[in-house]
């Protein structure tokens, strides 16, 4: 009777899985990334047993030391957010770089990483990178790098002085229903800077929506306005409150 040899058995079993990884790119090492991000999901969301943010997040940042753009971003969120762990915004913020450097990012997380540069935040300060990270938040949606934008061309903070640039931006985020840029944009069309001349009613407009929302400052804009316009400016301008409410992204 033959006999397989031992060796030959495992010889045949090391081709096979090499042939199933090489072809279809599905079978992988109980250490690949691809692996130990599937666990991590499974104990971040308790699929199939415990959830355990802990273990969740020692699993992605392995993956994350292997270059895992996905892992450096899932885990960057979880320091960001302290999930699994204390919050910590240095270790955030390599990680969000890293992946943001490998592919991997979100229009929150692109903002994240213009604010630090633009603070000093975790890394020295540096306009140029702040305001890299920034446009490109901006570009893919966020209200706040709009806003950050705005303050930072209008003032010629770490670029050449621009208020009418600095006043688009601000404009934008205030489509987008961010509350202090309705405010910006309402003292921009108080003081004429930034936008082609002061208009008193476009004013109220927007400070009324930001007052609406409980912006401080700007309630007291608004009522200072209110005792400086007629029935009629007023009445136009409260018209020009509700018909940008029907415009503004809430």
């Amino acid at each position: 009777m033959n006999r397989t040899s031992p060796l030959k058995n495992l010889w045949k079993a090391l081709i096979i899985a090499l042939f199933c990884f090489a072809v279809t790119g599905t079978c992988f090492s109980a250490d690949s990334p691809q692996s130990l991000k599937e666990r991590a999901k499974k104990y971040y969301w308790g699929i199939g047993g415990e959830q355990n943010y802990a273990k969740a997040l020692q699993l992605y940042l392995q993956a994350a030391e292997a270059d895992d753009a996905e892992a450096q971003y899932i885990s960057g969120g979880m320091y960001l957010k302290g999930i699994g762990t204390n919050k910590d915004f240095k270790k955030a913020f390599t990680l969000l770089h890293e992946a943001a450097k490998n592919g991997k990012s979100s229009a929150e997380s692109e903002q994240i990483l213009g604010q630090a540069f633009l603070l000093g935040s975790a890394v020295p300060k540096n306009y140029q990178k702040a305001l890299q990270w920034y446009h490109l938040a901006a570009e893919n949606g966020s209200k706040e790098a709009q806003n950050e934008l705005g303050f930072m061309y209008f003032v010629g903070n770490g670029v050449e002085q621009d208020a009418e640039k600095g006043g688009s931006f601000f404009i934008k985020a205030a489509y987008n229903g961010l509350v202090v840029a309705q405010y910006n944009v309402g003292i921009m069309y108080y003081t004429g800077k930034g936008v082609k001349a002061a208009d008193l009613e476009k004013s109220y407009g927007w400070l009324n929506l930001a007052a609406a929302n409980g912006h401080q400052p700007a309630k007291a804009a608004r009522e200072y306005l209110e005792s400086i316009l007629s029935k009629n400016e007023l009445a136009a301008a409260q018209n020009y409150s509700e018909e940008l409410m029907k415009v503004i992204t809430p």
